[in-house]
């Protein structure tokens, strides 16, 4: 992870993760990181997947489910009840329905990304 930014009064962090190729910014709520017992920090290592379906959900520490807010080159926005992730890269896919799960490198058995 690159870097966090909390919004105390919206109650919302916004991570920003970059791995080979592409950049995401995620907002979550400060009550799910709380949930989780995670404090993320800059310089964490996590593990990110998006994809069309859920699949086994059990291994990760975030799943959230969203839909496609807009799609422009080489970029993609998805909402997740109102908290955004934007994707930047050059092979980006904008999947109508999206499932977001996300755990940290500690809790992940295989390679991560930051």
């Amino acid at each position: 992870m690159s870097s966090i930014e909390t919004y105390d009064y919206a109650k919302v962090a916004a991570l920003t993760m970059s791995g080979e190729g592409f950049e995401v910014r995620l907002e979550l709520p400060l009550q799910v990181l709380d949930e989780t017992g995670w404090e993320p920090a800059a310089g964490d290592e996590l593990e990110l997947e998006l994809s069309a379906d859920a699949g086994d959900v059990d291994a990760w520490e975030i799943v959230l489910s969203g839909t496609l807010l807009k799609a422009g080159e080489n970029e993609v926005t998805y909402t997740f009840g109102g908290l955004l992730c934007t994707v930047k890269g050059a092979e980006v896919k904008p999947f109508k329905k999206v499932y977001l799960k996300l755990r940290s490198a500690r809790t992940s058995s295989g390679s991560a990304s930051s």
